[in-house]
Parts: structure tokens; C-alpha cells; sequence
């Protein structure tokens, strides 16, 4: 029976022993430490010891003789020792060599480019939500709430980074300075929960885009979702002895599955979400020597109840793709050499948008595209 608890203090090495010395009382022993703690049921007793010395065999035998060993730790530069003997001697650190060594531990790479990695993740959730943002509410009524999460997860684990560079840089400050690192709980403990939330979110989303898989039967993805998964479990049982099993686990398991299954995408000319199911064909208008395309959409409506904000979503879109066309247009025509990036097009709000169609029954015109309301279907056409 395991018991698995997200309390990253680390650096917190009298307050931490003394934690684990107390779930030892509890009944629990330490099993693992990394960015959980891992506690397996056990009536005995130990002794727990954080200690920060360079290994080595003369000092691994001093432990030995001693009575400690080493707990399961997927970090660098430090250990954390166990002994069954509660009235073992505590282990005798100079607090000057104590301190030199976790310093050394909060410079290393990793946390320099954090601060990078968040910059492009809030760079990545960005592009996720920017459709979300312009277009409003509409856009989840046809797309549904995949985007969303994803870019909300982004954007969390972005945050997160951020806290994460914040705390390692006040923990080096407050080392240097012989300050009290207990000042820093509250940080860490913020950080702590947004790491939780994120993993929440995280799992929401790989949840929801397999059960979109499953909606759209895009049995490619299925199956390989399933057998990554599958590969990542064995080879995390198979490599053993290694801090990093389960990350080189998972990467081999990508990495194997992504030979046999190279194209997992889906078909460009189909969409489709929890509420449509959309045909798309494309126009191409010859400009010079290039051409503009002008994308063509057959939506057919799984859910009537929502054709409205469906219909809402289709005239923000279309006309959207009118404007970036016909400025297209306009710069191929004035200028020899064009490198032209439709993200420079922002989407208007329904109330907007639908002022440049006119309405004659159940067809919206804006001049360069027809939008014709069916029953449940709603379909785009260029006007040649």
C-alpha cells in the first residue's frame, strides 16, 4: 500500500527529517523522494538523515558501518539516508560544507533555462487561446474545449516554471546570505499547488483529446495513445536501477511508436469535434504565378440545440478568411516577393462580422462568399 504526497522542501533539511521521521511513526516509510514523496506501509520504525557529503567508498562504508542507507532518489547531489536504528548518531555536517553543496545543487543548468521554456510555453498556449480570445464563446460550440485546455496547461505550466526560477533564485540569495530558508514555505507552497493543478489539467486534457479520438473513430491515434502508453509501462518495469527510467521510458515508447505510426494526423480536409462534422474543400484562385486559396466548408451539425452558435462561429470565420484573402490578394498583386502570415488577421466578434453579410432567407452573401443554412448543415461556397 502506497501513499503519495507533493511537498517539494528539499532545501528545508531540519524541518523535512523531521517530517519523514514523524510519517516513519505513523507507519510510513519513505520509498522514494523526487518531486513527490512516496511512503510505503511499514509498523517499523526508521530514522531519516538528509545529507549533502560527495559519495564515495570510504564514506559509504562509514554509513554502512553505521547503518544507514540510501532511499530511492531521483535527484543529484544530496541524499537521503535511512536507518533502522532510531537511536542511530546523526550524520555530522559542517554547516559552511553543508551550505557550499546546496548551493551547487540550485545552480545547475536546468534552472537558468527555465525561465526560456516559460517564455515559449506562454508563447505556445498563446496560439491555443488565440482563436479563443478573439472569437469568444462560439469557437468552443464548434471546436470544443480541447484548445482551451491545452493552452490553459501551457500557460499553468509556464507559471509554474516561472515559480519554480523565482524560489531557486531566492533560495540561492537567502544561502548566500545565511538568511532563514523557512521564510520561503509560502512560496513553495503556492508553487506546490499550481503543480497540482497543472497536473490536473494536464490529465483532463489527454483525457478528452483520447475520448475525441474514440468520438471520431481516428482509430491511427487510438492506437498509438495506447500502445505508447503500453511500451512506456514495460520499459519503466524492465529498466531498473536508473533515476531516469521512467523519462527515458517514456521517450523510447514515443520514439518507437513514432516509426511505426510517422503520419498520425488527421485528414485535412475533415474536421471534427463532439458537435460537427465538417467537409472542407479548397478553391484555388490563380494570382500571377501562385494561388490563393479560399477554403470551402460543409458542416454537418451533430447537435442541433447548438446551431446557432454554430452559425455564429461560421460567420465570424468566414468572414475572417475574406478579409485575409482579398489582402492577400491585394499584396500579391502590388508586390513581386511575398512571404505572407495569416496570423496578421485578427477575427472580429460576431456583432461585427455579421454586418458584412446581407441576408436574403436562409443565405448570408458578403460578396465573396455564400453561407447557406440547412436544416442541420451549414454550407460555405466561393463565389466565383
Amino acid at each position: 500500500m502506497y501513499k503519495y504526497v507533493l511537498r517539494n522542501s528539499l532545501y528545508l533539511d531540519d524541518e523535512l527529517q523531521d517530517y519523514f521521521n514523524e510519517m516513519s511513526k505513523k507507519g510510513w516509510r519513505l520509498d522514494f523522494v523526487g518531486y513527490y514523496y512516496r511512503f510505503v506501509k511499514d509498523e517499523h520504525v526508521y530514522k531519516y538523515q538528509i545529507d549533502y557529503t560527495p559519495v564515495s567508498s570510504e564514506y559509504n562504508e562509514v554509513l554502512k558501518e553505521m547503518g544507514y542507507e540510501e532511499v530511492n532518489n531521483s535527484f543529484d547531489d544530496f541524499r537521503v539516508l535511512e536507518n533502522e536504528n532510531v537511536e542511530a548518531p546523526d550524520l555530522n555536517t559542517e554547516f559552511v560544507f553543508n551550505k557550499n553543496n546546496k548551493m551547487k545543487q540550485f545552480k545547475k543548468i536546468r534552472y537558468f533555462i527555465y525561465p526560456f521554456l516559460a517564455g515559449f510555453l506562454l508563447w505556445l498556449g498563446k496560439l491555443f487561446l488565440k482563436d479563443m480570445i478573439e472569437i469568444g464563446k462560439p469557437i468552443l460550440y464548434y471546436e470544443g474545449l480541447s484548445s482551451l485546455m491545452f493552452g490553459v496547461s501551457f500557460i499553468f505550466l509556464a507559471l509554474v516554471l516561472i515559480f519554480v526560477t523565482i524560489l531557486n533564485f531566492s533560495i540561492l540569495y537567502f544561502l548566500k546570505n545565511d538568511k532563514s530558508l523557512k521564510r520561503l514555505k509560502k512560496l513553495n507552497g503556492l508553487k506546490d499547488r499550481m503543480s497540482v493543478i497543472f497536473y490536473i489539467l494536464l490529465l483532463v486534457c489527454s483525457i478528452l483529446y483520447l475520448l475525441k479520438s474514440f468520438i471520431i473513430l481516428d482509430l491511427k491515434v487510438i492506437v498509438y495513445l495506447l500502445l505508447t502508453c503500453v511500451i512506456g509501462i514495460v520499459l519503466s518495469r524492465i529498466i531498473k536501477n536508473n533515476k531516469y527510467n521512467s523519462a527515458i521510458a517514456a521517450f523510447v515508447a514515443i520514439s518507437i511508436c513514432g516509426m511505426i505510426f510517422p503520419q498520425v494526423q488527421t485528414d485535412d480536409s475533415l474536421f471534427e469535434s463532439y458537435t460537427v462534422k465538417t467537409q472542407i474543400t479548397i478553391y484555388e484562385k490563380k494570382i500571377k504565378d501562385t494561388y490563393c486559396d479560399y477554403q470551402q466548408l460543409d458542416v454537418s451539425i451533430k447537435k442541433p440545440q447548438y446551431k446557432d452558435q454554430i452559425l455564429q462561429y461560421i460567420i465570424i470565420k468566414t468572414e475572417h478568411d475574406t478579409r485575409d484573402n482579398l489582402n492577400f490578394e491585394k499584396a500579391l498583386k502590388t508586390e513581386s516577393d511575398i512571404s505572407w502570415d495569416n496570423n496578421r488577421t485578427s477575427y472580429y466578434h460576431y456583432q461585427k462580422a455579421i454586418k458584412t453579410f446581407n441576408q436574403k432567407g436562409n443565405i448570408y452573401d458578403n460578396g465573396t462568399y455564400e453561407i447557406k443554412v440547412l436544416k442541420n448543415r451549414i454550407i460555405t461556397r466561393y463565389k466565383q
